[in-house]
């Protein structure tokens, strides 16, 4: 595995979690990849049979709370972020992809080369556990994420999501800075 030249100048200090995808999963994400190089072509969702879909007002009060957390957030109001966050109306699960149905629409040589590719690739899923030195709360997110953010010092540092205090930090280093 080679690095890039972000990963030997930001070389990590701490640890991220590494998941081995399993099957589906890697054909699930084959699948949105060829949903979104082929125009045109739709998979096969599903919700639970107990779903009920999210009314038109829910969608408006959505895009408008989003609309003041982004105004929030440039205004740096973590605080009022974290309290219009805490009123945006739950929109249900998200759909889930039925493999079996989607590739059944997919090409035969096409199917047969998505098959074939998560068979023989290993593809993982690299997450972070931060938490904040403040107020303890903890949560597992993308390592993706906190890597686009993260452009100076010797670890990434970000607010918090339950206080929005500039101490959410990966847990190695909360565990360093707590022992101290």
């Amino acid at each position: 595995m080679t690095m890039t030249k972000m990963e030997i100048i930001m070389k990590k200090n701490f640890t991220t979690n590494i998941r081995h995808k399993s099957f589906e999963e890697k054909l699930t994400d084959l699948i949105i990849e060829y949903q979104m190089d082929t125009p045109g072509f739709t998979p096969v969702t599903e919700y639970p049979a107990d779903y009920i879909p999210p009314s038109d007002a829910d969608y408006e009060l959505t895009e408008e709370l989003q609309k003041k957390m982004y105004e929030a957030f440039l205004d740096e109001d973590y605080e009022e972020e974290e309290r219009l966050r805490n009123l945006l109306p739950d929109l249900g699960p998200l759909p889930t992809i039925n493999i079996e149905k989607t590739l059944a629409l997919i090409p035969e040589a096409e199917r047969n080369s998505l098959i074939d590719w998560a068979m023989d690739n290993d593809s993982i899923e690299e997450t972070i556990t931060l938490k904040c030195l403040k107020c303890d709360y903890e949560e597992e997110i993308d390592y993706e994420i906190v890597e686009e953010t993260w452009f100076e010092g010797p670890y990434p540092t970000s607010y918090c999501p339950q206080c929005g205090k500039p101490y959410f930090v990966p847990i190695d280093i909360y565990n360093k800075k707590k022992k101290k």
